[in-house]
């Protein structure tokens, strides 16, 4: 029978055995629940962005037609609907490209955050599954493309830089399905960093040109509703009496534009793709690095970055959408 002395020798050793384990533990990575926060975190905002992008690209057409019907009521013309219809700034197979575009991204991603988890390959199916389908529909509709550029967006540039993160996308996808090395993954992923990195920037480029017309229409109709106060206060300056009915009307309509202005820099939705690319890049150097908790905690800020660009952009571009 052991002594007590042994006892607690024996016992001080297994106390400083689940401290060394716990310390190795908190030196070479995080526990599953750890990732949840963050992976949640990117999906979320991610969902925002390609709503808002969808919703913006699609106004664009709206503000266009918009446009038409004003000079049409000013040159006291007649109406044609049909007409106005056909008024496209961008096509709806552009936008559809490019939200595909942004959700085959987000599939592609979140999959690299499973494998940075270290996940076995058979319990990533379900993703890889995702993201085949997602990529399948977005190569589909890239054909659907005009080669030319027949409205502001260039389609040849666009299409070339999905076209290269298709495959990418694909690339990886079969690696995983495959149950290849991780290290083959690993390589595929880094290769194909500069595909990503570029259809991430140019869908921020045309997410820019749209946000400018907003800016600019935003713009036009202040200039326009000042021009309908002077207009109505004229008659004073001729001894005549404006209606303040409708001054008061101008005046809040106004109010609400300069409120609606003070939104402009929170509804760009090309500020929070750049930021997708930031996690991106993070998310990289977490899968090429050796798993510390600097690096993931690097790759939980660039998220956590991310949302927080997403986060009020959803309601700044609505509100963006109405004044305009």
């Amino acid at each position: 029978m052991r002594s007590r002395t042994t006892r607690r020798r024996l016992g001080t050793v297994g106390n400083l055995a689940i401290l060394v384990c716990l310390l190795l533990l908190a030196l070479t990575g995080c526990g599953p629940e750890d990732y949840q926060k963050p992976i949640q975190q990117f999906q979320d905002a991610s969902a925002v962005v390609i709503s808002t992008t969808n919703t913006f690209l699609n106004n664009e057409n709206l503000i266009e037609q918009n446009k038409a019907i004003d000079q049409i009521v000013f040159e006291e013309k007649g109406l044609d609907l049909k007409q106005i219809d056909a008024i496209q700034y961008i096509t709806p197979d552009e936008i559809k490209a490019r939200t595909e575009a942004l959700d085959a991204l987000t599939h592609y991603l979140l999959l690299l955050a499973q494998l940075a988890q270290g996940k076995a390959a058979s319990d990533l199916d379900t993703k890889v599954k995702t993201l085949q389908d997602a990529t399948k529909t977005l190569s589909t509709d890239l054909g659907t493309l005009p080669a030319a550029q027949g409205t502001v967006l260039d389609n040849s540039k666009f299409s070339g830089i999905a076209s290269a993160a298709v495959q990418a996308f694909g690339a990886i996808a079969h690696l995983v399905e495959q149950r290849k090395a991780r290290h083959e993954m690993e390589n595929s992923i880094l290769s194909t960093d500069s595909a990503i990195s570029e259809l991430i920037q140019v869908i921020s480029d045309d997410c820019a040109v749209a946000y400018a017309r907003e800016k600019s229409a935003l713009g036009e109709r202040q200039v326009q509703l000042t021009n309908d106060y002077k207009a109505e206060i004229a008659p004073k300056e001729k001894g005549g009496t404006p209606d303040r009915i409708e001054l008061l009307r101008l005046a809040e309509q106004i109010k609400d534009l300069r409120s609606q202005e003070a939104k402009l820099p929170g509804a760009n939705p090309a500020t929070a793709i750049l930021k997708m690319r930031g996690a991106h890049r993070a998310l990289l150097e977490y899968v090429k690095s050796p798993k510390t908790p600097k690096t993931f905690a690097d790759l939980v800020a660039a998220v956590e970055d991310f949302a927080k660009s997403a986060r009020p952009l959803g309601e700044a571009a609505l509100s963006l959408l109405r004044a305009t």
